[in-house]
């Protein structure tokens, strides 16, 4: 099964699952649940908890990055 490091991998590359990532991680309401339903579903499931709390201590920094307003609609 694919990890983080093939997600990390795969999104620089497919902008759907860019795409799908970013509606997810700019949402205001972002969760770690729905983060780890999000790799899950998107064939991930190798992505730990532990990866997903990384992520989530830099959502902010990420939707700064690419300047994602959070009321982003998809």
């Amino acid at each position: 099964m694919a990890g983080i490091l093939d997600f990390l991998t795969d999104v620089g590359g497919n902008r759907e699952l860019a795409s799908q990532f970013m509606s997810v991680v700019a949402g205001p309401d972002c969760t770690r649940q729905d983060l780890l339903e999000f790799f899950a579903t998107n064939r991930y499931a190798d992505v730990s908890a532990e990866d997903v709390d990384k992520v989530m201590a830099q959502r902010e920094k990420i939707m700064a990055d690419f300047s994602m307003p959070g009321n982003v609609d998809y």
